[in-house]
């Protein structure tokens, strides 16, 4: 079996300030955000990763270097384009209290199954599961018998965990969403498209 430890990244100025951060906008992580993912690097410096993969987000990529600047392996981090986080189109960089009270917003939060970003050209939530889909496929595929590391976003990986652990697209959002930094393992069943969460958003070393 695959099995991927998933690393949302680290705490940014954008996440901080409650600004919209897809995947076409961008801020720098704090400091927190830097000296977590170090921690984060010693708490798995016993797991034996085979790669190393990434969103192309430099948030991602610095939260990936820091961990792996400081964990036991020499691996080369490797870039995945489909591992960005959802596109909120021209909601992307602006405060998201400006736009609480439109209901696509709220659909975004309480009810993504009716979630419809047409209208501002952002990416729905069918187009994010089938692109980070791909992904853990083809990586389960690939490796079926390796230990992967993913650095990617919250609501990127929030969809598609709980996707792939069989939550249906109402209940996506629903239950503690992945904090910064946290780690969530889930392996792939081999020769099935069956996956199984073993951890959950796990901060414990954050402590």
């Amino acid at each position: 079996m695959t099995t991927f430890y998933c690393v949302r990244h680290g705490k940014t100025e954008f996440n901080l300030n409650k600004i919209f951060q897809g995947g076409l906008a961008d801020s720098p992580l704090l400091p927190e955000g830097i000296e977590n993912a170090k921690k984060v690097g010693m708490y798995l410096s016993d797991i034996n990763f085979n790669h190393a993969f990434s969103s192309p987000q430099k948030r991602a990529q610095d939260t990936a270097s820091n961990l792996l600047d400081n964990h036991s392996s020499s691996l080369e981090l490797e870039t995945i384009e489909n591992l960005r986080e959802m596109e909120f189109g021209l909601w992307d960089g602006l405060p998201e209290k400006d736009y609480h009270h439109l209901k696509e917003f709220q659909n975004l939060v309480n009810a993504p199954h009716l979630y419809d970003p047409t209208d501002f050209q952002g990416e729905s939530f069918d187009s994010l599961i089938k692109r980070m889909l791909a992904v853990f496929n083809q990586l389960s595929e690939r490796y079926p018998d390796d230990t992967i590391l993913i650095v990617s976003h919250g609501l990127a990986l929030q969809t598609i965990l709980k996707y792939l652990d069989g939550s249906p697209l109402c209940d996506i959002r629903k239950g503690r969403f992945l904090d910064n930094t946290s780690v969530t393992v889930i392996e792939s069943t081999p020769n099935t498209s069956k996956f199984n969460i073993l951890n959950w958003n796990d901060t414990s070393f954050l402590d």
